[in-house]
């Protein structure tokens, strides 16, 4: 998605066509880091600005926002290659992290690029003009980081038809922030006077100066258009005197006036290029069908007719955008059946230049849906692997639904973003007749029917023929689909039971230095299971550090897997404060692309280490989330989540509820008989492993241990021959606590000692120590009997909760809520509704909803009593 150059342009001015606004100049060359212009349209911010720009000292980095920019991705890399323009050391990599990845945490390719800009030393000032136009939450929340954070070095001016929604109370008590209003934009009697008749030589008298300030109230494009209706009048006087009402009249009758004063040619040449946001002679004339384009939109320039250049070599121009509206909205009165053709038209010229958005936005006003979908469609991968799924969303959404669903690659995108979030409502639109020879189709539909066997039916076999098909049929052109294909064909070999041949076909495709993060996960989760956590530890730090030279911190939404095996990893090792932090930058990604998958696999991974700490409220929480998603998305997740979940109500000594939720589980899920006999031939599912194991723990609290010796040698049998060894651990301490069980002491320690092999080099300790006061009591045996491994006998006493996590989540929470939103959870603690809310603080209540709406999606609760319990307990207020 390329960046349009203009948008870089500082706007031009002629020295001897406005009026100095010194007195405001002096405004924004105070000592200050933010400057804020707000004010409605026509009253000259654009015009101010490229003056001061004309006699400042320091290097000047420009961005003109149009409504286009308010998607975070696009914002941001235009903001960033607008300083990278000035500061050529700056910012490359940042832009680097956000075409790859997107935005999902801005704020860690904020300080990259804040740190860069410092040590750069260079002082510039970044503009940004019309940021009234960007209303998205979250680029609002990254300002808010940046303005923070502003290095010294660095100015910022932002400019707008209203003050940006944005906390900078902060600055104003600092000192910091110069804030320029509407009522300073006003031009006095003074600068009217030099407008009129300095610099237009309408000689008026002071008294009609006067009268016409009045009623323009200051207003500088009330007052540049009345300038070119009068310069049509031969009684000035007359006009001025029946020049009355508010604002709106004013610009209508203004605008009929100056439309009036032109000859037909340029008049309709000037309302069927109003369609267009920016333009040149060649888009001109595509539009218009007019030959002499090159030639009018020069004496528009010449005749001041709210031309803006956006270059220097003035090939491209826009509309001063308050005149555009007005002619636009004339331009629909008087022939409202000609605007669809000349949007068709400016549809044609942009995709035959390589303009997709563009284009594909003037085919949508033209209503030419399929062949916008058409040109959609062919960009879609590209589009995808560049920017994301909310982009290509966010595009897709403004076709007519049964536009998208009759093109096949639309159609795919849109259900399979569907799929990504845990939805597979509309996947029946890829099974449809019109698509059974759609070889794009087929690859997704295999895809999506594969991915849906493995994560929500537990059929591994038809899951593994269905990936296998789905790569043989995806083309190659669709890249991140084919690797989500490689990645699920994998875990399915592997929940399948077939261990061995999982391993040599992820090993087979993860070969190279630069892996792909989809296939990282496979390789970095099948070294898990294979017991190689150290490996698999250093490969996930390696392939994140790979990942961060080439997109920064804003990592794409799929190495939150690889977040959340390095905290099982770290948590197993009983590093539990870095767990934690690995854990939650998973689950960040995955909250804001909307991975289900993470979700589950993440929120279960937080409840354990909660658990390991003893802050079991808390864990419960997260367990109970874990739980919901996994019913979403997996059926086999369901079973690992469940599992859990009976595991800690036994380490907490709640025999009655585990004994409960067993029987639930048991009734849906395993079908043994009432009293939980096994049969003699057992045979185990692999994907159903941690319930049995699960069970083994019941039946030990119970000292029932006949079945936890068929279970464990079961499993034993199985991973052996693999080297298996991850569960293979697990097995031996519970098989051991079985003969501990029954008093068999030797038998004990000796299936321990094969434990302590295997763990001792990986540095495993929670497999251990979570099982309670059993397996200490086995470490002192251990100990007297030399056969305990140095490194665990420091647990040979049961650690209590640290509240080490306390402190990691107080002040991890505190760093990610602004002081607005400080504010909003006070207000909510005293009872205050929306409505009273919105008037202390000035806000409306929209705003005040979407404030809650982050506070709620941060704390991850549903209702104001639960943020503010958090809030209290977390001490955020």
């Amino acid at each position: 998605m390329q960046l349009l150059t203009t948008k870089f342009h500082i706007p031009g001015f002629k020295a001897d066509a406005v009026v100095s606004r010194q007195r405001i100049r002096r405004l924004i060359d105070e000592n200050s880091s933010i400057v804020i212009l707000s004010a409605p349209a026509g009253f000259g911010k654009t015009t101010l600005l490229s003056e001061w720009v004309e006699h400042c000292k320091t290097l000047v980095a420009w961005v003109s926002l149009e409504q286009s920019e308010n998607i975070p991705n696009v914002f941001w890399r235009y903001m960033i290659t607008a300083v990278a323009s000035v500061l050529n050391r700056c910012g490359q990599n940042s832009l680097e992290q956000i075409k790859s990845s997107g935005t999902s945490l801005i704020e860690n390719i904020l300080i990259e690029m804040i740190n860069e800009i410092a040590a750069e030393g260079t002082k510039f000032t970044l503009v940004l003009d019309d940021f009234h136009v960007i209303s998205d939450g979250k680029i609002h929340e990254g300002m808010e980081f940046l303005m923070d954070h502003l290095p010294s070095n660095m100015r910022m001016i932002i400019a707008g038809r209203e003050a940006p929604r944005l906390s900078i109370s902060k600055f104003r008590l600092s000192g910091k922030l110069v804030e320029i209003n509407a009522l300073q934009f006003r031009f006095n009697t003074h600068e009217t006077e030099d407008l009129l008749n300095k610099i237009h030589g309408l000689d008026l008298t002071q008294k009609d100066v006067v009268s016409l300030t009045k009623k323009t109230e200051g207003w500088i494009a009330g007052l540049v258009l009345a300038i070119l209706s009068m310069k049509e009048q031969k009684n000035k006087r007359s006009f001025i005197d029946d020049f009355t009402g508010s604002h709106r009249y004013i610009i209508d009758y203004l605008v009929e006036e100056v439309l009036s004063g032109l000859g037909d040619e340029i008049k309709n040449f000037m309302l069927k290029i109003s369609i267009l946001e920016r333009f040149c002679s060649e888009l001109c004339r595509a539009v218009t069908t007019n030959p002499d384009s090159r030639r009018i939109l020069m004496a528009m320039e010449q005749n001041n007719l709210f031309l803006i250049p956006l270059d220097n070599n003035r090939e491209w121009f826009r509309y001063h955008h308050l005149f555009r509206e007005f002619l636009l909205k004339h331009l629909m009165e008087k022939d409202p059946g000609k605007v669809k053709h000349l949007h068709a038209n400016a549809f044609v010229w942009l995709k035959d230049q390589g303009g997709v958005s563009e284009a594909f936005h003037h085919g949508v006003l033209a209503k030419n849906y399929r062949a916008a979908a058409d040109l959609l469609g062919q960009n879609a991968p590209e589009l995808f692997s560049r920017s994301g799924g909310f982009v290509l969303k966010t595009l897709i959404e403004r076709l007519p639904e049964t536009i998208v669903s009759n093109n096949p690659e639309l159609c795919s995108y849109s259900v399979w973003l569907n799929v990504l979030a845990g939805d597979f409502e509309s996947v029946g639109l890829l099974g449809r007749e019109v698509f059974k020879k759609d070889k794009t189709v087929s690859g997704f539909l295999s895809l999506i029917k594969g991915y849906r066997y493995f994560y929500q039916t537990g059929e591994f076999e038809k899951s593994i023929k269905e990936m296998k098909e789905c790569l043989q049929a995806l083309p190659e052109k669709e890249g991140l689909v084919r690797e989500m294909g490689e990645l699920v064909l994998g875990l399915s070999m592997k929940y399948s039971g077939d261990i061995g041949s999982a391993y040599e076909y992820i090993k087979k495709i993860s070969q190279g230095d630069d892996i792909p993060a989809l296939r990282a996960i496979s390789y970095a989760d099948i070294l898990c299971v294979m017991g190689k956590l150290n490996m698999a530890f250093s490969f996930i730090d390696t392939t994140i550090e790979k990942g961060k030279k080439r997109y920064g911190e804003t990592l794409v939404p799929e190495y939150g897997f690889l977040y959340i095996l390095k905290a099982d990893i770290l948590r197993e090792q009983n590093e539990i404060g870095e767990a934690l932090k690995a854990c939650k930058k998973g689950l960040y990604l995955a909250r804001n692309n909307e991975y289900v998958e993470i979700i589950f696999l993440g929120n279960l991974e937080y409840a354990r280490i909660l658990a390991a700490d003893e802050n079991h409220e808390e864990s419960e929480k997260a367990m109970a989330v874990s739980i919901e998603a996994a019913r979403v998305s997996s059926t086999w997740g369901e079973f690992m989540s469940r599992a859990y979940e009976i595991r800690m109500q036994i380490a907490q000594g709640n025999m009655d509820d585990a004994q409960e939720l067993i029987r639930k589980i048991n009734l849906q899920y395993l079908q043994l008989d009432q009293n939980l006999e096994l049969d003699q031939d057992l045979a185990i599912p692999y994907h159903k492993y941690h319930l049995y194991l699960s069970l083994c723990r019941y039946w030990l609290c119970k000292k029932q241990t006949r079945h936890v010796h068929g279970i464990t040698d079961a499993m034993i049998r199985e991973d052996l021959p693999v080297k298996g060894n991850g569960r293979l651990i697990e097995c031996y301490v519970l098989k051991a606590i079985a003969y501990h069980v029954e008093n068999d002491m030797d038998n004990a320690l000796k299936i321990l000692k094969k434990a302590f092999v295997l763990s001792e080099k990986q540095g495993q300790v929670r497999v251990y120590i979570d099982e309670g006061e059993a397996i200490l009591t086995l470490f002192k045996q251990a100990l007297k009997r030399g056969i305990l491994p140095e490194y665990l006998k420091k647990y040979i006493d049961r650690p209590k909760g640290s509240c080490e996590l306390r402190s990691v989540m107080i002040n991890e929470f505190k760093e990610t809520f602004n002081d607005r939103e400080i504010e909003v959870l006070k207000l909510m603690k005293k009872g205050g509704s929306n409505q009273d809310i919105a008037d202390t603080l000035f806000l409306s209540v929209n705003t005040v909803r979407w404030y809650a709406g982050r506070i709620f999606a941060k704390l991850n609760v549903k209702r104001r009593g639960e943020a503010v319990a958090f809030a209290e307990k977390y001490e955020l207020i």
